[in-house]
């Protein structure tokens, strides 16, 4: 072989492994980035997914164009929710229409709302929260650090519902779109479950809105329609900044009654109802494709006491033998809707919540033997507040403490009104009635309150619970505020009333838990 020839064998041989290695450094290149392309999608899906949002683009994302009917029974008086404190508009509207700074999971657990994220100073006196981008109103207007800045200065300036606890605020102010700061001058363990609330609420303030028939915010619907006392339509904000709702079109539809409701249930002019007697609560719950599901509820059903001088319920020796005197049971087994026992002004579903349940059993033994300090002359008649038609309850209650006690009891059914002049008035001895919200135990420290409860002990645990500058040490003297409160019977608290749903088997994605104050109904669905 020639010299040539051997140069050019060998050069071929050098081509060929040459194009084999460039063959395989594409292949390496062409893997390398084939990986960095999953890893970068699987990145992006883990961010939306921490974000709260569908790892599929809304864009591709089918929207459904089921609609459904709810039932419900109280009927907003208008939808202006910065002058209506009423918790039917704020079950209608909140995290359907409106969004909140904060937000409440289903197990009343603090979420993030529109602000994505905040830091609290250690000293509890500066907040800083990061304000979600990308955000708008449903009329398109931009929402950001600035619309948050505009809605509270106008909520704390005009004295709207839910913005009168937001006294320790000294400064808002904002640091471009997405930062809003907050500095109180003492702390307030409480801040950021009230922006969970009204107080929470971003409000388009640029917008010309008639509040009072029409409602606007960042939410997955927008209003679409509203008939004062009979139903508001709510249809899918095309412009929403999370994944589409899972019905086109919802309807509230409400009824005066029960009866009503579960007869609107049978006819299929409603798919869902959240009753709110619930003397119909079997009838529906055995209606053909239909589910009646329990939740939990923050409402306590409980005694009030008169605990001023005006009455003997002033006396703790008078409240403990009662409280062992009555049997929870009395109300409790004629209460449909059924409940937890919790002994206490907290519910379960509440921060600071203790159990408390094995404390004032029934015990008739042990109330004679407490009642025996007094003269039959000195305990008399007591006057007893019972909704309308509990008649029967009132009077099975009385005799309890007639016989254990000796008291002559006139029990006496008012309307809800009634009831809530009586009691502000003091007009009573005792009052079946109930606890509303997670922060109404509160009212037991408030100077302000019907309620006030004249005991050092208890008050300093309240004040040092909200002087804390972080939960932990809130939760922990708000139960020993509890406990304090629980230790001299200020109430007889009896127990936390379930949250009831009824909903045909084809729907799906509704919310169970504090169904009578907030109803999120984004991610409900019909088949």
């Amino acid at each position: 072989m020639s010299e040539f020839e051997r140069y050019s064998s060998g050069s071929h041989l050098r081509k060929a492994r040459y194009a084999k290695k460039a063959k395989k450094g594409v292949s390496s290149w062409v893997i390398f980035i084939v990986l960095i392309a999953i890893m970068s999608v699987v990145a992006w899906g883990g961010w939306r997914f921490l974000d709260g949002r569908s790892i599929i683009p809304e864009s591709i994302v089918p929207a459904s164009s089921s609609v459904l009917k709810i039932g419900l029974r109280t009927a907003p008086a208008s939808l202006d929710i910065r002058t209506d404190d009423s918790d039917s508009l704020q079950q209608a509207l909140i995290e359907n229409v409106y969004e909140t700074l904060i937000k409440r999971d289903g197990n009343n657990a603090l979420k993030p709302g529109l602000a994505q994220s905040w830091s609290v100073s250690s000293d509890g006196l500066n907040y800083k929260f990061r304000i979600r981008s990308g955000v708008k109103f449903a009329n398109g207007d931009v929402m950001d650090s600035g619309s948050v800045l505009q809605s509270l200065q106008q909520g704390i300036t005009k004295s709207y519902p839910g913005y009168e606890k937001l006294t320790n605020i000294t400064s808002v102010s904002n640091s471009g779109p997405d930062i809003l700061n907050i500095s109180l001058k003492m702390p307030d363990p409480l801040l950021l479950r009230r922006l969970a609330g009204r107080a929470g609420i971003v409000y388009d303030t640029r917008a010309s809105l008639n509040y009072a028939s029409d409602a606007m915010g960042t939410g997955p619907f927008k209003v679409n329609g509203y008939s004062k006392g009979s139903d508001l339509v709510l249809v899918r904000n095309d412009k929403y900044w999370g994944t589409a709702s899972g019905c086109a079109s919802i309807t509230l539809k409400y009824f005066n009654d029960d009866t009503s409701l579960a007869n609107a249930m049978q006819n299929g002019d409603i798919q869902m109802a959240v009753p709110l007697d619930g003397n119909e609560n079997k009838r529906m719950a055995s209606m053909p494709n239909t589910q009646l599901v329990e939740g939990q509820s923050t409402r306590i059903r409980m005694i009030a006491y008169n605990t001023g001088i005006s009455s003997i319920f002033c006396d703790q020796h008078v409240r403990r033998a009662s409280s062992y005197a009555m049997d929870i049971n009395t109300v409790l087994s004629a209460d449909p809707f059924g409940g937890q026992i919790v002994r206490g002004p907290i519910s379960p579903l509440s921060p600071g919540y203790e159990d408390l349940s094995g404390t004032y059993p029934h015990d008739p033994q042990k109330a004679r033997s407490l009642f025996s300090y007094f003269s039959a002359a000195y305990l008399g008649k007591i006057t007893f507040l019972v909704p309308l038609g509990m008649s029967n309850i009132g009077n099975a209650l009385g005799s309890q403490l007639n016989a254990t006690g000796g008291f002559r009891v006139t029990v006496e059914e008012v309307d809800e009104n009634t009831m809530k002049q009586r009691i502000h008035d003091g007009k009573y001895d005792l009052a079946l009635t109930w606890m509303n919200h997670t922060l109404d135990s509160g009212a037991y420290a408030d100077t302000k309150s019907t309620y006030l409860f004249q005991d050092h002990e208890s008050q300093k645990y309240f004040a040092q619970a909200m002087k804390s500058p972080n939960a932990e040490g809130y939760e922990s003297n708000i139960k020993q505020y509890a406990r304090e409160l629980n230790n001299y019977a200020v109430s007889d608290w009896m127990y936390a009333r379930k949250s009831i749903v009824v909903a045909k088997s084809n729907v799906s994605g509704y919310p169970t838990n504090m169904t009578d104050q907030l109803l999120p109904l984004h991610d409900v669905s019909v088949k």
